[in-house]
């Protein structure tokens, strides 16, 4: 727990949006006796069901538009150029890709960022200090491994199935064990590194050995009468 805490601005006091801490931090926040009595009093922030079922509605990703929809349908007030200056401040996630329009393209981002947006929201207008402290207090010691971590950041929280998808190039934004890798560990380079070359030595071995496999197939041919 950090020292000082009042006189400590509550921005030096956010978790990054990838790392497993703000992971943690959201759930003892949306957890919390002091979370629910805010949603019981009618503020505009979203329950644990509520945000489960938008991450599934739009597990495909959210446009803004989406986000601007579902935020006003909840009654929070939240600027599109806000919007932009917390993708710019790292608070929320960026884009991961764009859909075609009439217009052109638009953005479409992770389809859990309105719970980053809740979480925003709540943390810088309602959670008082004494909340943060406490939060921060019971998770402080915690550590978790970097396999566990990365496979924390997967929708199918499987990391062997992660590489299998990766191997097939067949990786979904939810399931991006790339993406993951550098979430979890870019606050060590040099250890990402290795980690991502460690994963671009299976994929190479992995397609050496197959294509070796399949020359072998290939050079053994088969009656058409001895295979009926």
């Amino acid at each position: 727990m950090q020292k000082n805490s009042k006189k400590t601005k509550k921005s030096d006091r956010l978790p990054e949006y990838w790392s497993y801490q703000r992971k943690l931090f959201n759930e003892f926040l949306l957890k919390s006796e002091e979370y629910e009595d805010s949603v019981k009093k009618g503020l505009p922030f979203f329950t644990l069901e509520e945000l489960s079922d938008m991450k599934l509605k739009y597990r495909n990703g959210i446009t803004w538009n989406e986000i601007d929809t579902e935020l006003s349908k909840k009654g929070m007030i939240f600027k599109k150029a806000t919007f932009r200056k917390y993708i710019q401040e790292r608070k929320i996630p960026p884009s991961t890709a764009y859909r075609a329009t009439k217009k052109g393209r638009e953005a479409i981002y992770p389809g859990n960022i309105i719970k980053h947006i809740n979480f925003i929201q709540y943390f810088f207008r309602i959670a008082d200090n004494e909340i943060i402290d406490k939060i921060l207090e019971v998770f402080s010691q915690q550590t978790i491994n970097a396999e566990d971590a990365i496979a924390e950041q997967l929708d199918s929280q499987n990391l062997r199935e992660g590489v299998f998808m990766c191997l097939r190039n067949m990786s979904a934004d939810g399931d991006d064990i790339e993406q993951a890798i550098h979430d979890v560990l870019q606050h060590n380079p040099e250890f990402m590194k290795k980690v991502e070359s460690g994963l671009d030595e299976i994929y190479n071995v992995f397609h050496e050995k197959f294509n070796e496999w399949v020359k072998m197939l290939r050079s053994y041919e088969i009656s058409i009468s001895d295979k009926e």
